[in-house]
């Protein structure tokens, strides 16, 4: 055989060893969006799966309508989770999510905080709200973050609308809202119990009665073009029982 048959074997083989190698690691590889108040539990989640099922698994973390917008424009996760259901049929209606996968995986509740070294220790949230600070309150933005329209949603069923509709400090997700509070910017703040539960820097003073805005729910969905057994595999473990008990252990509600 020449050296030119050789070398032309030689670059065959190579060839189609590094395509093969790609392709292996592209079908391991996952990228999930998910809502910035999913954070911690989502990271712990992820980094159990991939030690299980030597997959690498990417994240990112924002409010859920600024993912959606993101993916809209043309950004391709394979699994989205969002802190509320309008985003994933947003995307539904986009043809971008596949509409049989839509789930609600947790619930939370709405939390009122202060900064820990507030002498503020419990209010009642149906008891002149917005007297019990000065200043802004911080919540999401409610245009683009679920948990600042649950919270805008409850002060409008409280009746404090007109009242603190100039003293909102909107901010870019739930995370940014917590942060606020810890920092002592603001005197109070209304974010998600699961969130505020995992901070040392702010204390819970109120639960926002449920009966006071839509009831929270996290929804998952596959997108279109990553609707693969991996992704599906994922997917499932999410709501397996594994996964149920990390949910639990902070503080999310199974339904």
């Amino acid at each position: 055989m020449s050296r030119k048959a050789l070398l032309y074997i030689l670059i065959v083989f190579l060839f189609f060893g590094c395509a093969q190698k790609s392709q292996k690691k592209q079908s391991t590889e996952l990228l999930v969006f998910s809502g910035a108040g999913l954070t911690n539990v989502v990271s712990e989640l992820a980094e159990i799966y991939k030690t299980e099922n030597d997959v690498d698994i990417k994240l990112n973390f924002a409010s859920s309508g600024t993912l959606a917008r993101q993916i809209e424009q043309g950004a391709r996760p394979s699994v989205y989770i969002s802190a509320n259901e309008k985003w994933v049929d947003y995307l539904i209606n986009l043809d971008l999510a596949v509409p049989e996968s839509k789930e609600k995986v947790v619930g939370t509740s709405l939390a009122v905080i202060v900064p820990s070294d507030s002498e503020t220790d419990t209010i009642t949230f149906l008891d002149h709200f917005p007297k019990k600070f000065n200043g802004r309150l911080s919540i999401g933005d409610p245009k683009h973050v679920p948990a600042g329209d649950y919270a805008w949603k409850a002060i409008e069923s409280g009746g404090y609308a007109d009242a603190l509709s100039d003293r909102i400090l909107p901010a870019k997700d739930v995370r940014s809202a917590l942060m606020v509070v810890e920092l002592g910017e603001v005197e109070m703040g209304i974010v998600y119990k699961t969130d505020a539960l995992k901070s040392k820097k702010v204390k819970i003073v109120s639960i926002v009665p449920d009966e006071l805005h839509p009831t929270i729910g996290f929804y998952a969905s596959i997108l279109k073009n990553k609707n693969n057994e991996q992704t599906r595999l994922f997917y499932n473990f999410l709501t397996s029982n594994e996964a149920k008990d990390i949910w639990i252990k902070h503080g999310f509600k199974i339904e």
